[in-house]
This record gives structure tokens, C-alpha cells and sequence, in this order.
């Protein structure tokens, strides 16, 4: 048995996983320790982290957060030149830290992080504790991008719902 969408191939054990961990939810509060699951499609492979794991196996790109650019952009965003900008960084932060913040920010994106930014991050967070809040509760799904490639991580959220007979246990993949 196999289950496919666009983007993604499940067999019948991945499903019965989902199953089994959307019936370990229902009912349940928001917790970090909550499961995430990651599906590397080449090898079909699916496995399931908690939350509070997730930085750690596939880390943010937080390159963009750091101040000395946060300001830059600001600067920008107000009509600033952008060399004038880049002066008052320099006078505010520091020349070398300045262009420290820059290079690693670049750096970050010539190596290319599939587009998992800690802004991205924090939206699955926020989804995620708001899915039980409103009695709807889901999982997220994060179909890795290929190795060596630009390909973004996508995602998918799973959703519990209970049907009338409760032996029984209904998924959707959005």
C-alpha cells in the first residue's frame, strides 16, 4: 500500500506511523516533546524527532538575523542610500563586524540551506501550538530537499480527526 501526493511517496509502515502518532496526539496539550516527522525521499526513509530536536538536525539559517544587517535593511527600508547605510553600520557596529554579518550571510546562501530559515522555523512553531489550541490538531511533515541540491525542504502538515467510529483514526495531508 502506498499513499502519494505531489510531492512525496508513503508506504504503508510510514502511514501506520502517522496512525499511531496521530492517535498518541488526540487529546494531548501542546508540548515541544510533540513529534515531527522527516522523510528523506530518496531512500524513503521517515523518521520521527521531537520538536525541541528539530534546530539541531536541520539548523535554521539565522545569518539574516543578525543585527548589524537587521539595521541595514532598516536603513534601507527608510529611504537611506545604501552606501550612506552602510556608513552608519560601520560607525553603529564596527567596520569588521559589519562585513563579517555580510560575508556570513552570503556564505549561507552560496552553500544554500533549502530555504529553512528561522523565520520558517518559528511559523511551523507557531502552526504547530495553534493546531491544538484550536482543537485541530496537526503535524508537520518535512520532506527534506535533496542533498547537493538548491531544492527547498517542503512541508506538509498531517491532521487528526477522530471519526465517529473512534477505533478508527482519519489523516489528511495538506
Amino acid at each position: 500500500m502506498e499513499y502519494q501526493t505531489q510531492y512525496l511517496t508513503l508506504t504503508g509502515r510510514h502511514i501506520k506511523d502517522l496512525q499511531l502518532t496521530g492517535q498518541d496526539l488526540l487529546g494531548k496539550p501542546w508540548s515541544l516533546r510533540n513529534p515531527v516527522f522527516l522523510l528523506d525521499r530518496c531512500w524513503l526513509r521517515l523518521e520521527k524527532i521531537r520538536f525541541d530536536e528539530l534546530a539541531k538536525r536541520l539548523p535554521p539559517d539565522k545569518s539574516g538575523e543578525a543585527p548589524e544587517l537587521v539595521r541595514y535593511q532598516q536603513l534601507l527600508e527608510y529611504g537611506t542610500d545604501h552606501l550612506l547605510a552602510m556608513q552608519q553600520c560601520w560607525a553603529e557596529f564596527g567596520i569588521q563586524d559589519f562585513h563579517r554579518a555580510m560575508r556570513n550571510y552570503w556564505h549561507c546562501q552560496d552553500l544554500g540551506n533549502h530555504g529553512w530559515t528561522f523565520q520558517t522555523y518559528m511559523e511551523i512553531m507557531y502552526k504547530y501550538k495553534q493546531s491544538f489550541t484550536t482543537s485541530n490538531p496537526m503535524f508537520p511533515l518535512i520532506i527534506r530537499g535533496r542533498k547537493s541540491s538548491s531544492e527547498h525542504h517542503n512541508l506538509s502538515w498531517i491532521s487528526i480527526s477522530k471519526t465517529l467510529n473512534l477505533k478508527k483514526l482519519s489523516l489528511s495531508i495538506m
